[in-house]
């Protein structure tokens, strides 16, 4: 998973696991590893029906902390000091404690306990005490979800603050095929990474990201493509969602799991990019941003074939080629701010280069990838020269989310 390209993405960030009762709790191990990998202190409150599910010595082997559970509720210790060795394993301090609560998995009977305020055991106090932001993601049999009485819960709980983490359709504990099933620990991951890491910049901008190789037809069944991976692309989608910004993915590659808020939107040709720019960036109505980062072709064949060029006797084949549009001359619009992406192999004009690109294509910014055998197209490591009117910054090679975090910021302090 590419979050874990960065391990201090959520570095000493404090996040609390409420965990009710459901056989999904098992999960709740992963999302507690996930975290950890990505430097965050983790502690979890079990209900007392929840250890039949899993003990409280699997989460401790993990989190290095006690777990909170009605025999272990001590009020020894500092109570709301964030001292991880001397912080009291009780539901005031615990709730105290958290930057970030979330309930997985929530059964029905909790989410409706939550719902109406019931504080009857320990995890249901714990939330009840902890004034944070908070994420419930529910697991539990179809009918009890679909039940009206589940989902007037839900929604009273989405008026007060909580962000609810949509169940998935798959065979559940009970033997049937429908919805109820826990979101996909990376989903969650997403989310409550999501929600530590807004900024008041991105939050709610409309951002749409080019990314993969346009794929022009020869024939029926060949084309003429290039090396683009669409990891670079990928890497600037995650990190403007983790931003904030709503996201608008336009690729001919998808190389990585990415978030399901993130609108996915699948091309080949060049054209096929430009039709779905235009339609997309005719609608805005704020200021929004284009990342234009996919390789488009310089050159197109001149006359593709409806259906396959035969080899028969030829001892060789020619391709006419034709000049391309240039998408990002093409797209305009008084609210959208451009960003560019070039790479070149020459290094002594490559500025030049990514300048006049600044300034004949109207954008807010150049982002120069000048290519080696370090950062080559498919690799996940990049360098990379920001450049806009009044600045020049050099990013050194590093891994690609790392940049993409980089020049999100680049972006913002413009």
């Amino acid at each position: 998973m590419m979050l874990f390209d960065k391990p201090d993405l959520l570095k000493n960030r404090r996040i609390l696991l409420a965990v009710s009762a459901s056989i999904s709790a098992y999960k709740a191990l992963d999302l507690v590893s996930s975290l950890k990998k990505l430097g965050a202190k983790v502690r979890v409150v079990m209900s007392e029906e929840s250890k039949k599910f899993i003990t409280p010595l699997s989460f401790e082997a993990l989190t290095h902390s006690p777990v909170l559970h009605t025999h272990s509720e001590s009020w020894e210790g500092n109570i709301g000091d964030f001292d991880d060795k001397n912080i009291a394993c009780n539901h005031i301090s615990y709730a105290k404690w958290a930057e970030l609560l979330i309930i997985i998995p929530a059964s029905a009977n909790t989410i409706a306990k939550i719902a109406h305020g019931i504080a009857d055991n320990v995890l249901l106090s714990t939330i009840l005490a902890c004034n944070t932001k908070k994420l419930l993601a529910p697991a539990m049999n179809t009918q009890m979800l679909q039940n009206q009485a589940t989902k007037d819960n839900i929604n009273t709980l989405k008026k007060r603050g909580f962000e609810i983490i949509p169940t998935r359709s798959s065979l559940l504990a009970c033997d049937t095929y429908g919805d109820g099933a826990l979101s996909q620990i990376d989903q969650i991951l997403f989310r409550i990474t999501r929600s530590l890491l807004k900024d008041r910049f991105w939050e709610n901008k409309n951002v749409f990201i080019s990314g993969g190789g346009s794929i022009e037809a020869i024939d029926s069944i060949r084309y003429i493509s290039n090396y683009s991976s669409g990891l670079m692309a990928s890497a600037l989608a995650i990190s403007l969602y983790l931003k904030g910004a709503k996201v608008e993915f336009i690729s001919s590659a998808f190389p990585t799991t990415l978030p399901n808020d993130i609108k996915k939107i699948s091309v080949k040709s060049s054209k096929d990019y430009l039709h779905i720019l235009e339609n997309r960036i005719k609608k805005i109505t704020t200021s929004s941003y284009l990342f234009m980062a996919a390789a488009i072709a310089d050159f197109i064949p001149s006359n593709p074939i409806n259906g396959k060029i035969k080899k028969n006797n030829k001892e060789k084949l020619e391709i006419t080629c034709d000049k391309n549009i240039d998408i990002l001359t093409l797209i305009d619009h008084p609210k959208l701010n451009k960003i560019g992406f070039k790479a070149e192999f020459d290094s002594k004009n490559s500025i030049i280069n990514a300048t006049n690109m600044l300034i004949q294509k109207k954008c807010k910014a150049v982002c120069l990838n000048t290519l080696s055998k370090h950062n080559a197209f498919g690799s996940k490591q990049n360098a990379m020269l920001l450049i806009s009117e009044n600045r020049q910054v050099k990013l050194p090679l590093a891994n690609k989310l790392e940049i993409a975090f980089d020049i999100t910021n680049f972006i913002a302090n413009l």
